[in-house]
């Protein structure tokens, strides 16, 4: 039996909340980026998108989001808790999106 759209995502985000934020994400941004922000948002908008449609707000938040994680990966290479945590975070960001 496969998992729904849904319900993968659901089960997806209980996984990640399980996850802790990477430490080295807390001080100097490793891309210049502000990663406690942008998790913030991304995962109030994969949150908002398992309760039911997502507005215009967040759609566009979720595109930027995803935007912004493509081009950071990268360089989150070398630190393997932050690439796995963001790079799982941007699967539940574009299955957010998909809803």
């Amino acid at each position: 039996m496969s998992d729904t759209h849904p319900d993968r995502l659901a089960r997806l985000w209980q996984d990640f909340l399980t996850l802790p934020f990477p430490r080295s994400c807390y001080r100097q941004p490793p891309v210049g980026d502000d990663l406690v922000l942008l998790d913030s948002h991304l995962a109030g908008c994969v949150s908002s998108a398992l309760t039911g449609p997502l507005d215009h707000r967040r759609r566009e938040a979720l595109r930027h989001g995803i935007a912004t994680l493509h081009r950071i990966l990268p360089a989150l290479a070398d630190d393997p808790e932050a690439s796995e945590y963001f790079t799982r975070l941007r699967e539940l960001a574009v299955l957010a999106a998909e809803r």
